[in-house]
């Protein structure tokens, strides 16, 4: 009988993709980034805060500054053994050109961290770490 409801619910809501290691909540634990004047800013001293969301290929983050509203936007991921690529659907923010962000990653437990390159230079670098249910 649960076979039959288990074949049942993937004729209804089909075939689920293969789950990523990364899927689940993250809280955003640190991080930089290099501005439009090639300054880096650290996520800390700006007062940021955020949460990520991966499930099934897809994503979402929302960014605080300060408690208010900072950034946010969602579509879809593919990770490799070290590298993971956001293709934004929605954002707060313009889209780099070709509408990718790939970085390269390290997943040590529960703790993922993100870099993104421009032209060999680092302009990005997180740190987050797997969300749970107690603060």
């Amino acid at each position: 009988m649960l076979r039959l409801l288990a074949v049942m619910s993937c004729l209804f809501v089909g075939p689920a993709l293969a789950a990523s290691p990364l899927d689940g909540a993250w809280r955003l634990d640190s991080g930089s980034y290099v501005d439009d004047q090639g300054q880096e800013k650290d996520y800390g001293s700006l007062k940021l805060q955020g949460t990520k969301l991966l499930a099934d290929g897809h994503f979402s983050f929302t960014t605080t500054q300060d408690g208010r509203f900072w950034a946010g936007g969602s579509g879809t991921f593919t990770a490799g053994a070290d590298t993971y690529v956001e293709t934004p659907q929605m954002a707060s923010y313009p889209v780099v050109e070709g509408g990718n962000y790939r970085f390269r990653y390290t997943l040590d437990g529960d703790t993922w961290t993100l870099e993104r390159h421009e032209d060999g230079k680092r302009v990005e670098r997180e740190v987050w770490r797997r969300a749970t249910s107690t603060p």
